[in-house]
């Protein structure tokens, strides 16, 4: 798939967001949940603003964080 693909953790303080998702180019996915279920933080890894404990993150095949292989693209160059 060259759409979205997210199998990371982030680590907040003393909450741990697991995220695995997979979403195909060109559709809309909806992030539903009540308060503090990591909603924000999920966007926030997505666009590179916070850094996963673990995992990765591939944008349209590139990928743009990989905690394993030292990959961190700024938000400026990921193009989303």
């Amino acid at each position: 798939m060259s759409g979205l693909a997210v199998d990371v953790t982030v680590d907040r303080g003393g909450f741990a967001l697991d995220l695995a998702i997979d979403v195909a180019p060109g559709t809309t996915t909806a992030l539903m949940g009540p308060n503090g279920a990591g909603k924000s933080t999920a966007l926030a890894a997505i666009a590179g603003l916070v850094r996963p404990s673990r995992g990765r993150i591939v944008i349209g095949g590139r990928p743009v964080d990989d905690v394993e292989a030292g990959v961190h693209l700024d938000p400026a160059r990921r193009r989303v």
